[in-house]
């Protein structure tokens, strides 16, 4: 057995800005412990075998992901879990079944748990919960579906979630389907423009270019007073981040960071 640090070797699936591929991974396992090709493909094989990581096809290619084949506590009140997993769940929990699919969001990379996080804190311990019950909602790149099912299942009555890769839509409706939110969770082929939605809550997990170009538009569709979550950006534009949503009209609740990843949550101002 070829010693090596399995967290070590995850955290590089988890730390990565795109999917790698199987000799991508392998590159970086042997770049990482100091192996040779041939060990690091055993250290590899070993975490297949373990069912920390699988093998995916995609386009052609065959990358690797984390495994996803039983329920993952995110926060101290999500789980995630496959729709045909039984649920571990205790009576204050709430499942979120996720199908393993291409889109992002099944609870592995650091911007969906830092999302996921600022949900369970912005419901479950801020005292916001009876002000956000029964709201709508707005999730903007949703992808897998993950943060609107989450914000049904804590409260919200309807979301919209937007999604412009028609594989992710696909995926995002398959996995509303399986939570049982077919008729409070509109997922929109098509991008977010300003329009007089009155939210309560937008929550968007993309990068900081993206964030910031929509800032004004996010700003038009929430109600004074409410909620918004970001993450997808890197530790270091976490301060532009705070200084260009501040300079609008937000102010700043809670912020996270998880691998040199971060997040916010914000308060539009009245």
């Amino acid at each position: 057995m070829i010693p090596f640090d399995r967290d070590r070797a995850l955290d590089i699936l988890n730390n990565a800005t795109a999917r790698l591929t199987a000799r991508a991974y392998i590159r970086e396992i042997s770049r990482e412990f100091s192996l040779t090709p041939f060990q690091a493909k055993k250290v590899v094989t070993s975490l297949v075998q373990s069912q920390d990581v699988a093998y995916q096809d995609l386009y052609g290619s065959t990358y690797v992901m984390e495994g996803f084949s039983k329920p993952v506590r995110i926060t101290d009140r999500f789980f995630i879990l496959p729709p045909d997993v039984s649920s571990i769940a205790g009576p204050n929990d709430l499942d979120i079944r996720i199908s393993p699919g291409i889109s992002f969001g099944t609870g592995h990379h650091p911007t969906t748990r830092l999302c996921l996080a600022a949900l369970d804190n912005l419901f479950f311990s801020t005292g916001q919960s009876d002000h956000l019950q029964g709201g709508k909602a707005g999730d903007i790149g949703t992808g897998s579906g993950v943060l609107a099912i989450a914000a049904c299942l804590a409260g919200i009555s309807r979301c919209t979630a937007w999604e412009t890769d028609p594989n992710a839509v696909s995926e995002a409706c398959q996995n509303v389907a399986a939570n049982g939110l077919e008729n409070r969770i509109n997922v929109i082929h098509d991008i977010m423009t300003a329009q007089d939605l009155n939210l309560s809550l937008v929550m968007a997990n993309l990068r900081f270019p993206t964030l910031k170009q929509i800032a004004p538009d996010i700003y038009s569709i929430l109600l004074p007073g409410g909620h918004l979550i970001l993450s997808g950006v890197r530790a270091w534009e976490m301060d532009n981040l705070k200084t260009h949503y501040s300079t609008i009209g937000f102010s700043i609740d809670w912020e996270r960071e998880e691998k040199q990843w971060g997040a916010l949550t914000m308060t539009k101002k009245p």
